[in-house]
């Protein structure tokens, strides 16, 4: 029988593989930071009590659900609310993910948001990561977590304004509700690696 070396059925069959895979991005526990409305991005705050009584009681409700794998971003927030999912589930809990941290900020990490003017976000949008640049590190992260883990359930655990990139891409229209502390958001794998077509993100071989 002929060897198959066709590099197109080959990324097929991949893929096909791959969709057997499940994907799901949650949100990190809450932290004081949250409760006070005070913008985040790349600073590491850790979660409340509040937010790690978050995590444990998503935990349970995913158990039975077989999920096998949570991966999170390096901030410490992230990690620990994968942490305490991966223990309600007795499941792997994975290295940190770079590329699903969450978007930066710059100049207004720290700050109250209800405080920050339009007049003044617009000013400093230079100084913070844009959403396009978000967007494709995201579904970079994703679809490298995908490939390499198929047919497992996998959880990665993120950040409220990355998600809502992500979520608002996939939609294909902006959703003027944010994502809450321990929400959870299943990716349809197919619109994914459509949506990575779209924007040229999938090498053609």
């Amino acid at each position: 029988m002929k060897e198959e070396t066709d590099s197109g059925v080959v990324q097929g069959l991949a893929y096909a593989r791959a969709m057997d895979t499940a994907l799901a991005l949650v949100r990190h526990g809450q932290t004081d930071w949250n409760l006070a409305g005070r913008m985040q991005g790349r600073t590491d705050i850790d979660l409340n009590d509040t937010g790690r009584a978050q995590a444990r009681e998503l935990g349970r409700e995913l158990n039975g659900q077989n999920w096998d794998l949570v991966v999170a971003s390096p901030l410490s927030r992230a990690q620990e609310t994968a942490l305490l999912i991966a223990a309600e589930l007795d499941v792997e809990h994975a290295a940190p993910v770079a590329d699903v941290i969450e978007r930066g900020f710059g100049p207004l990490e720290g700050r109250i948001m209800a405080e920050v003017s339009e007049a003044e976000a617009a000013t400093l949008a230079a100084e913070t990561e844009d959403r396009e640049t978000v967007l494709h590190r995201m579904l970079g992260a994703l679809s490298v977590l995908v490939q390499e883990n198929p047919g497992r359930k996998i959880l990665v655990i993120s950040h409220g304004a990355a998600m809502r990139i992500v979520r608002d891409a996939l939609a294909g229209v902006r959703i003027h509700d944010g994502v809450t502390n321990g929400e959870l958001l299943k990716i349809d794998l197919e619109r994914m690696h459509e949506l990575r077509e779209e924007l040229g993100l999938v090498t053609a071989h």
